[in-house]
């Protein structure tokens, strides 16, 4: 029997029409914005993608909470979003009905000259503050994410 080496990574990846926690837990992914669609009452929002590479990725539906810091970061026309970039990145503390479950980040984000500090809702009664950094137009992907044990949802 003959050994062939080959990449057992692609035999785990999520069968979806997203991105998911899945894609982003090991390994930060900087992307770049190529169109915004209308999602579902769930999920409004869906941003198609492209690798550092140009290939095209599944959609991102990004959360509440990560479409306020992309509006904060980008504004609120979604023509304005596109061809900005930004960075992906894992949390396994983002919780589902009260179980971790994982979720998606975002780390950084292009089109901002400083750090973005915002306050986001973590629980009803809850806020906490959230920075996103720079990514400057020449700068290379991101290899690892910063902490983000304490991100809120």
């Amino acid at each position: 029997m003959s050994e062939k080496k080959m990449c057992l990574r692609d035999t785990i990846v999520p069968k979806s029409d997203q991105l998911n926690y899945d894609d982003v837990a090991d390994v930060a992914l900087t992307v770049t914005v190529v169109g915004l669609a209308a999602g579902s009452n769930e999920q409004p929002v869906i941003v198609n993608l492209k690798n550092e590479d140009g290939e095209p990725l599944r959609d991102y539906k990004p959360c509440k909470s990560m479409r306020r810091v992309l509006i904060a970061a980008w504004g609120d026309k979604g023509v304005d979003w596109l061809g900005k970039k930004m960075t992906l990145v894992g949390d396994d503390t983002v919780k589902f009905g009260g179980v971790c479950v994982g979720g998606i980040r975002i780390s950084h984000v292009s089109g901002i000259d400083k750090p973005l500090h915002i306050m986001l809702t973590t629980t009803r009664s809850k806020r906490s503050a959230y920075v996103v950094d720079v990514i400057k137009d020449d700068e290379q992907p991101i290899d690892e994410p910063s902490d983000v044990s304490e991100l809120p949802l």
